[in-house]
This record gives structure tokens, C-alpha cells and sequence, in this order.
């Protein structure tokens, strides 16, 4: 598989362990489980080296391969294999980003944080520059670094994967650190798809979020259940007015009981009237979503 690390002009090393420094600026939050690299190195040795460059220390620092260095270091390995290059601070962060991306061990967030370090924080290059270097969109770069200005919690859940991308940058229009705040609640309490956060945000633009709106926003798969609920209760009261029926007729002459029948047979299609409103209510709570 092709790796921007293999582009690199350099010299191909064994270096002692304890000379190595992780990387200076560290694109990834956690380093996650290595349990499974660690067992596949120990059975099959270590496939690619990891890149490294001289630093100001007279050590070597990480530009690519933090996690196979920990693997290794695990290992109780002293020396391990290494791409040394010369690169310099900007090439270095190049390098890192470019093989990370190519790897996809970056989650959403920590892309958008490398991209916004290399373009607000440092000045590297613009949007178009780094997007042609990573061959994406500037379209796609601007996107991983606006999600990075959303609010914390939607942040955590896209770190997590506990919520997809496409929704986080379905937020992204809203300028309201609030509203998105609020949105962000409702779609985890109600778990939105993509295409239902995009239609309320076409709904709300920037307008101020009350209690009597957010009261609105519900899920349509919970509109449709609530739905069904209802429909089986007014199908199970009109089967139980025709088994009504037939028994009213078969006393038709005892007037009495013909009344009282009667009288209860009204009102089972009074309560089908009360429940056809009900659930006429809910599809005007729906609307927003539509």
C-alpha cells in the first residue's frame, strides 16, 4: 500500500529506542489499544519503520509511527527500525499529516485540529495549499476545521464515533454556539439521522430556540410509532363496535338492553373521534421535520 512516508528521501537506520522522542506536536488525543499492534509485531516483526528526523536535543523525534514506537517500546525492544529524514519544523507537520490521513487513524476532530494548527496557529499555507497537498477539497479541509469550533459535547461524540460526522457538519450553518449546543441535545436524546438534523436547521436558521419549539422536535421514527399506536387502538375499538353490532341486534326487542347498548356503542365512536384528533396532533408537531 502506497504510504507518503515511502516518498521521502532519506536512509533506512537501526536507532537505540531510548533516543527517540515522540513527536513535537502530536496530531492524535489517545493512542487507543495497542494490545492488537503490539501481538501482530511480536508474531510478524515490525512491517514498515517508522520516520524520524534529527532534533535540537542531538535526538531523533517521531514524524510518523508514535503508536508502532509504543508497540515496540512494549515490547521491551532497544532498537528499532527507522526512515531518518531531514525535514524541518513545516515538513515535518506535513508529513505527519499526510501519512496519518493516508493511514485514517486521525477521528474527524483531531483532522480538523492539525488543519486548523498548520493554517490559523502556524501560517504554513492556506486552505488550498494543504488541500492540495492532501489531495481533498478545500471544501472538505474547511469542513474538518469548522468542526473543531463546535460545541464540546458534539465534539466528544464525533471523537467517539458515538454520533456520524455528516451530522456535526450538519450544524455547521448555525452560527449560535447555543442553538447548536441545544440541537446537539436533541439530536442525541432523539438520535437524528442526517437528513432530519438537516431539515431542522433549514427550519430554525438562527431564530431563538424556545421550550414551545423544542417541544416539536421529535423524531419522525417516534412519530411513526406513536402513529401506529394509535391506529391499532381505533382499528381495535371499531372491531370491537362490530362485534357491538351484532349483539345489539340480537336484542332488539328487549329495549332496555338495546338502550344501554346503544348508548355504549356511541360513545366507543366518540373515543375514535377523540383519538383520530390526537393523532392529528402529532402530525402538526411533526411538520417542522417535513
Amino acid at each position: 500500500m502506497y504510504r507518503y512516508s515511502n516518498q521521502l528521501n532519506g536512509s533506512l537506520e537501526e536507532i537505540d529506542i531510548v533516543n527517540i522522542d515522540s513527536s513535537t506536536h502530536q496530531l492524535r488525543a489517545t493512542f487507543g489499544n495497542l494490545d492488537e499492534l503490539v501481538e501482530s509485531i511480536r508474531k510478524i516483526g515490525l512491517l514498515q519503520p517508522i520516520v524520524v528526523r534529527a532534533n535540537r536535543s542531538n535526538n531523533f523525534e517521531v514524524v510518523a509511527g508514535n503508536r508502532r514506537l509504543k508497540a515496540c517500546k512494549a515490547l521491551r525492544w532497544s532498537r528499532i527500525a527507522c526512515h531518518l529524514v531531514e525535514l524541518d519544523d513545516k515538513q515535518a507537520f506535513e508529513a505527519s499529516i499526510i501519512e496519518n490521513v493516508q493511514r485514517n487513524t486521525l477521528n474527524p476532530i483531531e483532522e480538523g485540529l492539525a488543519y486548523r494548527k498548520y493554517v490559523q496557529e502556524f501560517g504554513w499555507g492556506g486552505l488550498s495549499e494543504l488541500a492540495e497537498k492532501l489531495t481533498k477539497s478545500t471544501g472538505y479541509v474547511c469542513k474538518r476545521i469548522k468542526l473543531t469550533e463546535l460545541p464540546k459535547d458534539m465534539i466528544d461524540l464525533i471523537s467517539k464515533s458515538e454520533i456520524r460526522v455528516s451530522i456535526g457538519e450538519e450544524l455547521l450553518p448555525i452560527r449560535d454556539k447555543d442553538i447548536q449546543s441545544k440541537l446537539t441535545e436533541i439530536i442525541q436524546k432523539r438520535q437524528l439521522s442526517s437528513r432530519m438534523v438537516r431539515k431542522l436547521v433549514k427550519k430554525i436558521g438562527n431564530k431563538n430556540l424556545n421550550e414551545d419549539l423544542l417541544y416539536h422536535f421529535t423524531d419522525s421514527t417516534e412519530y411513526d410509532k406513536m402513529c401506529r399506536i394509535f391506529d391499532k387502538m381505533i382499528n381495535s375499538i371499531r372491531v370491537l363496535i362490530k362485534k357491538l353490532a351484532t349483539i345489539i341486534e340480537s336484542v332488539e326487542d328487549k329495549w332496555i338492553i338495546y338502550d344501554t347498548l346503544m348508548q355504549h356503542k356511541h360513545i366507543l365512536h366518540e373515543q375514535i373521534d377523540l383519538l383520530i384528533k390526537e393523532r392529528r396532533k402529532y402530525k402538526k408537531y411533526s411538520r417542522i421535520l417535513v
